[in-house]
């Protein structure tokens, strides 16, 4: 059984495929992590596609994230069309070491018994250690429970299929992971954080430095200087995740002011914690319309004199009365650049740091929750999947001249 070549994106069978919406982009989740979700209610009749051509697609797809590591979520109910056995099982046979390595959990909601079967033996015959990355999920409650995921990613026909379920305990049943569950004390108040999730005013006000214009937060002071000392020529440096407990623990230190000595952790904590404190600022740094207002650039690696200084132009315009976003992108990417340049030991260009910034510099403002966005139509549902992919792409541009130029540009 020979093993599918992933699509070209260049090809007309990529591009039609992609507006059916079986694989898409889905945010980032609480460890900045992307997340992919495969739809199966959006997998066409078979009789009309060559689902070979499918599967080339879903891995063309994969392997623009597989170097980093990911979550993928698979919707795998309803579906008007199943794809044959033969073929489920060249699929799995396809997602090789290089797709698994990388995969940092897998969650499958409304799977049905005979499938659920059939996945774990499989797992259990030729891939034991995946199979501890596998959740299955019963319900979108238990998801939203354990994903940071906005409800506006989720195909209409997946909530329906959802309401619509009777009430069932958790099934007790097959090997899936148990997920933990956090018990929580109902007359215990949570502490307001002094790290993550705060305004860069407040925390400003917080450390004593509200009349700093060039103010730049402790917390990332002592993360980059951290990296700067240790992590450099570290392989893979912020595409690799550390262990969530440990990630956990040090985070949930910070937030209440503890003092952590980052040397006694992996410096993949380190790494991590900068992508999370971007992505958990109320207001991201960067919006999407000051990319529209950008508009398409050229290849940054090459940009123009016009490029840059249209860049910088509408960078000052935009942030002039935002002295402390500004000050801090700088910051943030004059460190990227000095990332880059040690490229021969940490294989991190500027388009892989593009690649793991974007999503966590660029965004709306305030992060979405399971509760709102929630899609009333299927066509809804797409334009989401769709517009975040078009803000990703435009964004990617941006973020990757800023690291190449950010002497340029912020000079």
């Amino acid at each position: 059984m020979s093993r599918p070549v992933a699509l070209s994106p260049d090809s007309p069978e990529f591009k039609g495929i992609s507006a059916l919406n079986i694989i898409y982009e889905a945010g980032l989740d609480n460890e900045s992590r992307p997340i992919l979700v495969l739809a199966a209610c959006n997998l066409p009749n078979p009789d009309t596609i060559n689902y070979d051509l499918i599967l080339a697609f879903i891995l063309a797809r994969l392997d623009e994230f597989v170097e980093n590591d990911y979550v993928l979520i698979f919707f795998s109910s309803p579906a008007l069309y199943r794809p044959p056995w033969m073929w489920l099982l060249k699929a799995y046979r396809s997602l090789d070491r290089k797709y698994k390595k990388n995969l940092k959990a897998l969650y499958v909601l409304h799977l049905n018994r005979t499938y659920r079967i059939i996945f774990d033996l499989a797992n259990k015959i030729t891939s034991p250690k995946f199979a501890r990355k596998l959740h299955y999920l019963s319900t979108l409650q238990e998801l939203f429970g354990t994903v940071k995921f906005s409800s506006k990613f989720v195909p209409k026909q997946v909530i329906d299929f959802d309401t619509n379920l009777p009430p069932m305990p958790p099934s007790k049943w097959g090997s899936s992971q148990q997920l933990p569950v956090t018990k929580v004390d109902p007359t215990q108040k949570s502490l307001p954080s002094l790290a993550f999730g705060v305004t860069l005013d407040n925390l400003a006000r917080l450390e004593d430095s509200e009349q700093q214009a060039a103010y730049i937060p402790k917390l990332v002071k002592q993360l980059i200087e951290h990296l700067k000392a240790h992590g450099l020529e570290k392989e893979g440096l912020f595409r690799k995740s550390p262990a969530s407990d440990e990630l956990h623990k040090v985070k949930e230190s910070l937030n209440r002011g503890e003092a952590v000595d980052l040397t006694q952790h992996d410096i993949n904590v380190s790494a991590s914690l900068l992508k999370v404190f971007f992505k958990e600022l109320p207001d991201a740094l960067i919006s999407p319309q000051l990319c529209s207002d950008i508009g398409k650039l050229s290849d940054p690696e090459k940009s123009s004199d016009d490029d840059i200084q249209r860049v910088k132009d509408i960078l000052q315009k935009t942030l002039n009365a935002r002295p402390k976003e500004y000050g801090l992108l700088r910051y943030l990417f004059e460190f990227l650049g000095t990332v880059v340049q040690h490229v021969e030991k940490n294989r991190m260009t500027s388009h892989n740091l593009a690649v793991v910034f974007t999503p966590n510099l660029i965004r709306d403002s305030g992060n979405s929750t399971s509760g709102s966005g929630t899609p009333a139509t299927q066509q809804e549902a797409m334009a989401n999947a769709a517009l975040y992919m078009k803000q990703m792409n435009e964004g990617m541009g941006l973020v990757q001249l800023l690291i190449t130029h950010h002497a340029r540009v912020f000079g």
